[in-house]
């Protein structure tokens, strides 16, 4: 019954911080995420895919694919290298892009609560035919917070992230947000399912989301 209270608590939070949102130029939209990793020794391999809507749902955005290789460096330390292949529905035309990127997190307990700082470095390729220049870079940075308890099967969750966009065709530095709560619920010890509301933030457009995501550890 707890559980059930802090889902409900979540939500409402969440329809509060989407009201507050008014922008001029906004979508919404449903964001599915599928994972799936094995640890080898210290390291870990991950597949993941991807697929998100926009216009309240009625229209495919992107879908996407995802492969990655983390390494817990230190025992509050991970690293990471990654790469997602995204094909992006635009009005008359596909738009595909490749990310590569590398990142470290440090993680820190505080009683109950876990808290990360991913920083990640981003090289992105697009198709998109009105650059000159094909490749940009970005500097993504988040910070994640959630809470356990023992013999709790949910745990809130809080996400702020932040990102710089360097390299635009014009050579300007742009920058975009995304602000996330929800919770995290373990079905089994190897499963996560993770149920969130976010507002998106950039520089041209605003979204609104629904997401869910599955991860599963071999």
């Amino acid at each position: 019954m707890n559980n059930i209270k802090i889902v409900i608590l979540i939500t409402i939070v969440n329809l509060s911080v989407i009201n507050l949102s008014k922008a001029e130029n906004k979508t919404s939209g449903i964001w599915m995420e599928v994972a799936a990793s094995k640890t080898i020794h210290s390291f870990v391999l991950g597949v993941n895919s991807e697929l998100m809507t926009k216009e309240n749902g009625r229209m495919l955005d992107r879908i996407g694919l995802g492969f990655k290789v983390d390494y817990h460096l230190l025992k509050w330390l991970n690293t990471g290298i990654g790469v997602e292949f995204i094909d992006f529905k635009r009005t008359s035309y596909y738009e595909l892009k490749g990310r590569y990127y590398f990142q470290f997190e440090p993680f820190w307990n505080f009683s109950n609560f876990v808290c990360s700082l991913r920083e990640r470095i981003q090289l992105t390729s697009t198709t998109e035919p009105q650059y000159n220049s094909p490749d940009f870079y970005y500097w993504r940075n988040r910070l994640e917070i959630f809470y356990q308890k023992k013999n709790w099967k949910v745990e809130p969750i809080l996400d702020l992230e932040q990102w710089y966009h360097i390299g635009d065709f014009d050579h300007s530095i742009t920058t975009g947000y995304r602000i996330s709560m929800g919770a995290n619920f373990h079905p089994g010890p190897t499963q996560k399912i993770k149920v969130y509301g976010m507002l998106t933030d950039g520089t041209i457009i605003s979204r609104v989301m629904i997401g869910l995501s599955y991860e599963l550890k071999l």
